[in-house]
């Protein structure tokens, strides 16, 4: 079983990730956080194998959690997903 940890700071995209991520029998949302804050503070305590993490949160970056959270559980892997017109494949 895949353990999965979603960081999204809109509610509608965590719901709607973790019903497709549900639905797979091998994957169990375990938990989810709206900003960078409250996801450095659970994701230790709940040991995700993966952690969903929108790049950029109301109170920080994605790739800021990711780098905090890895270094206090080095097996957690991230997953970054982009937003606005990098989603769409544009860097600039």
């Amino acid at each position: 079983m895949i353990r999965v940890f979603l960081v999204d700071d809109h509610e509608v995209v965590r719901r709607g990730v973790a019903a497709l991520l549900d639905s797979e029998d091998d994957i169990e949302v375990v938990g989810e956080a709206g900003g960078a804050e409250s996801a450095i503070a659970r994701i230790p305590a709940l040991r995700p194998d993966v952690a969903v993490l929108d790049v950029r949160l109301p109170d920080g970056s994605g790739v800021n959690v990711c780098r905090e959270v890895r270094s206090r559980l080095s097996s957690v892997a991230c997953l970054m997903r982009p937003v606005g017109d990098q989603a769409r494949g544009g860097l600039g």
